[in-house]
């Protein structure tokens, strides 16, 4: 410590870079001479680089340098990674982006949660250390399951599970002797947050795609570890953890009934988790109604199983998680507002399509008078628009009664139908449609009949999952500017 503490933090900056770009060299040097595979070569860089960016907050006084590091490997490593170059760093079995989400993750939590040095060296740890064990246990693993997008293995991921256990555990303990804590934390809730940590951090992990979990486990490993931390100080453990037995419960069911996939119940989950976390019962009330609601619709005319994923479920509650996150670490009064004015966005989206399946009237595309077929993108009705409304006015309501606000009603509830009116003019101008090639059908989904679809109208890349997450911002924003100005 009294080496680095000699020395200016931009010339520690500089020789960090050099050994990073030296280990990178000799790892491409190894691989190419001594014939070692790629994914081993990949997985020490991995660990490398793991390790010495958890040391950062015994290294720098301040994040500029941390910043600094992970915004140039961001850019380098996607120039690297579409060049081909350098596969010691990236190159697997299957294409990845984890070199990218890697950094991504580190500037996230460097900017963000500096002041939080022993969550931040532990999340970077996980990452660095249980996901390449978890690699490594589980590539033999017989027994294989696919989450999400990719194959998985249970060896993996209770490796997964355990090695976060011990670096939890382990890590609180020192860290907090390190840095002086006021005190030690007893024995059984240090037990109970490592499970719980490692619980979230190994969920976030399987559900990956691409190398997502290079982005997802650090930062669900660092919400989770913080979330478990403060509710205990603040005396609200026991709700937390009553609450994650109910969702488990809930989560489950909504899995064995068909609601939602694999990789929809476990980020409901996640989202679930970090939204009581932050705000206990009243914050996890609207987006239960939202479900719950959503799903009864939906049965009740006896539409197929949606199987909802990963994507619909961060489409229609990311955005609120994040106003969670913010009013969690920040305590800033109008995030609450903004996380309803989103979840009020998502319900009178879902009420807008659900009870307008009961419409006499055929819809007509949005800002015209042409008439089209039910579930056409951009499509509507008036029983749609009213459905839209009433979906917004129950999230107004809970929010009125439940976190005792006053004059949300005609915020969320303009919110709602405006969010509700971009998704549709959306829909129908900007969102893509595809056509199968099997039975000709025009759809919003990438594949259908297990083929991929053809692009026939719209950008590829505003589907209708980000309509829908668009939908939610544009909800938190009307409901915040006119709860500010009118409410």
């Amino acid at each position: 410590m009294m080496f680095f503490n000699s020395i200016n933090d931009w010339t520690l900056f500089g020789i960090i870079l050099s050994g990073i770009l030296i280990v990178l060299s000799v790892a491409e040097l190894i691989r190419n001479y001594n014939k070692w595979s790629t994914e081993s070569t990949r997985k020490f860089v991995h660990i490398f680089i793991g390790i010495i960016v958890s040391s950062s907050p015994f290294i720098f006084k301040s994040n500029l340098q941390l910043i600094a590091l992970s915004s140039l490997f961001i850019v380098v490593n996607l120039i690297l990674l579409k060049s081909g170059k350098v596969e010691s760093m990236h190159a697997t079995e299957r294409l990845s982006y984890g070199t990218v989400y890697f950094p991504l993750a580190v500037f996230i939590m460097s900017y963000l949660w500096w002041d939080k040095p022993v969550s931040f060296v532990l999340a970077i740890l996980v990452l660095a250390i249980s996901d390449p064990i978890a690699a490594f246990i589980g590539k033999n693993g017989r027994s294989i399951y696919t989450p999400w997008r990719d194959k998985k293995s249970r060896r993996g991921s209770l490796a997964m599970f355990g090695t976060t256990i011990l670096i939890i555990m382990i890590g609180t303990d020192l860290l907090s002797r390190v840095y002086h804590a006021a005190y030690l934390i007893p024995m059984p809730v240090l037990v109970g947050l490592s499970i719980f940590t490692a619980f979230s951090a190994a969920l976030a992990e399987s559900i990956s795609f691409r190398g997502s979990d290079n982005l997802s486990t650090p930062l669900i490993t660092f919400l989770s570890y913080e979330i478990f931390l403060i509710n205990y100080t603040h005396g609200t453990l026991p709700q937390l953890l009553v609450w994650t037995f109910i969702s488990i419960g809930i989560f489950s069911l909504a899995w064995k009934q068909k609601s939602l996939s694999t990789s929809g119940a476990i980020s409901g989950y996640l989202l679930g988790i970090i939204i009581f976390g932050a705000g206990g019962w009243p914050w996890i009330t609207p987006l239960v109604f939202f479900f719950i609601s959503a799903s009864i619709l939906s049965h009740l005319h006896h539409k197929p199983y949606s199987h909802r994923n990963i994507l619909q479920i961060l489409a229609n509650g990311g955005v609120g998680a994040i106003f969670a996150v913010i009013y969690f670490f920040t305590n800033f009064p109008p995030a609450i507002v903004l996380y309803l004015g989103a979840i009020g966005a998502a319900t009178a989206d879902t009420w807008a399509t659900e009870i307008g399946f009961y419409s006499k009237s055929r819809p007509r595309l949005v800002l015209s008078k042409t008439i089209v077929e039910r579930g056409v993108s951009g499509g509507v009705t008036f029983l749609g628009i009213f459905g839209s409304a009433m979906g917004a006015l129950m999230i107004g309501i809970l929010g009125e009664e439940i976190l005792h606000l006053n004059d949300l009603l005609i915020p969320i509830t303009i919110a709602g139908l405006t969010g509700s009116l971009v998704d549709s003019i959306l829909g129908r101008f900007i969102q893509a449609q595809f056509k199968c090639s099997q039975c000709g059908i025009q759809t919003e989904d990438r594949y259908h009949c297990d083929h991929k679809t053809k692009l026939i109208f719209g950008s590829k890349w505003i589907g209708n999952d980000m309509v829908n997450f668009i939908n939610t911002i544009v909800g938190a924003l009307v409901a915040y500017f006119f709860w500010m100005n009118y409410g």
